[in-house]
């Protein structure tokens, strides 16, 4: 699904009428390195950066 489809159904229409499915809600966790991570409401993290940088698009 490329996001401008999705940001147009989402703006204009409802996202579900294109097969859009709802975004699942995420854990975002740092530890005390620095390190970023996301999860599901109760499982382990799905995926995982040691040393997240900033990037420029």
């Amino acid at each position: 699904m490329r996001a401008r489809e999705w940001a147009i159904a989402g703006a204009f229409r409802d996202p579900a009428e294109y097969d859009i499915p709802d975004l699942p809600s995420w854990r975002v966790r740092r530890n005390d390195c620095g390190g970023l991570s996301f999860a599901d409401e109760d499982d382990e993290p799905f995926i995982a950066a040691d040393h997240p940088v900033t990037v420029r698009r």
